[in-house]
């Protein structure tokens, strides 16, 4: 697998989400008893290392694409940049590319097959100090769509996301008034909220400041305005960001609850 760099930095919302429990067959280390993954060499859990900067000082993330599928223009240094204000890692966040082969448009991906792909293509190489999330964007869709909404994105074992390239362009495309603008913006929210997942967000491994998980949907945020809220995790979510963009409004970025909990971790 060929792998270049992007985006070195020294340095929301329309996904649905598995749950970050250790799936079958991972290799991302044992489970503690809520579910958080815990790296074998390490006592800290792995969406601490992310956020902290005392034992990783740099962040990787290993972007592995199916030819084709690949961000729009801008989404990689919008993540990076926000990521950087974000977390501490004062030796920097950069993007690695590498290339996984196509199961073709109509393939349809059952989680077993994700956490497979999973485990196959990532390589996790990086020397001490440095921390890798994956991110796999990927043709094809997830067993899970309905008629009434698709799946754009899932994140698990605080490692993994995958992003189904394919759905978020045949539901952002056809916009007419806003396009290409849509687009990016979705891909950019849909990646941003599955890193939001995999940071231990909501009540997810990271702990809570103050009560804000929606108890009902679970990992989601009780904020209807938050990029973790439960209503963004489809595609049904797209006509809502088109009407905010028509009318001026930005993409939800994190609220100040989600926030305050990853800088209860940074800052401790």
């Amino acid at each position: 697998m060929s792998r270049s760099f992007l985006a070195p930095a020294c340095l929301a919302v329309l996904a649905a989400c598995t749950n970050d429990a250790l799936p079958p067959g991972t290799d991302a280390g044992p489970v503690d008893a809520v579910g958080v993954s815990v790296d074998a060499y390490s006592e800290r859990p792995r969406h601490e290392r992310y956020i902290r900067g005392d034992q990783d000082t740099r962040l990787v993330i290993e972007l592995d694409v199916v030819a084709g599928t690949e961000p729009r223009a801008g989404v990689i240094d919008r993540l990076v940049a926000r990521l950087g204000t974000l977390l501490d890692k004062p030796a920097g966040i950069e993007v690695v590319m590498g290339s996984i082969p196509s199961r073709g448009a109509d393939h349809v991906w059952t989680e077993a097959e994700l956490f497979a792909l999973g485990d196959e293509t990532f390589a996790n190489d990086a020397p001490p100090g440095t921390i890798v999330m994956h991110a796999m964007w990927i043709d094809g869709h997830h067993e899970r769509d309905t008629a009434s909404g698709a799946i754009l994105a899932v994140a698990w074992a605080h490692t993994h996301i995958a992003v189904f390239e394919n759905t978020i362009e045949a539901n952002c495309d056809g916009q007419p008034l806003l396009g290409e603008r849509l687009c990016e913006t979705a891909q950019y929210g849909v990646w941003l909220h599955e890193v939001g997942h995999v940071l231990g967000l909501v009540d997810n491994g990271t702990p809570m400041v103050t009560p804000h998980v929606d108890e009902a949907h679970g990992r989601h945020d009780s904020n209807d305005g938050c990029l973790m809220y439960w209503a963004y995790e489809s595609s049904a979510g797209l006509d809502s960001l088109a009407t905010t963009l028509i009318g001026g409004g930005e993409l939800p970025d994190f609220d100040a609850a989600c926030l305050a909990d990853i800088a209860a971790v940074r800052d401790r």
